[in-house]
């Protein structure tokens, strides 16, 4: 997990390993950010979040892409369900 307080930003990663590789890499980073674009189409002050996959095997990669919107409406009501600080 990275954490950076100055741009708002956190990164928790995900180690794995497989068969070819003994040594752990980063396979998949879900980054959360507060949103700062401007335009009347932005969502200024929002919490957002992206998934990074590093690696994907290619015939699992709609399953995935559908589970990480599913991924994404959870951390959305977890965080709407935390008392502001």
């Amino acid at each position: 997990m990275t954490i950076n307080r100055r741009e708002k930003q956190v990164d928790i990663d995900r180690l794995d390993m497989n068969w070819w590789d003994e040594s752990p890499f980063i396979g998949r980073r879900d980054h959360f950010y507060v949103e700062e674009r401007g335009g009347t189409n932005s969502h200024n002050g929002e919490l957002t979040f992206v998934r990074h996959d590093m690696w994907l095997f290619t015939l699992l990669k709609p399953f995935v892409q559908n589970w990480s919107f599913l991924s994404a409406m959870s951390y959305k009501r977890a965080f709407a369900a935390q008392p502001s600080l």
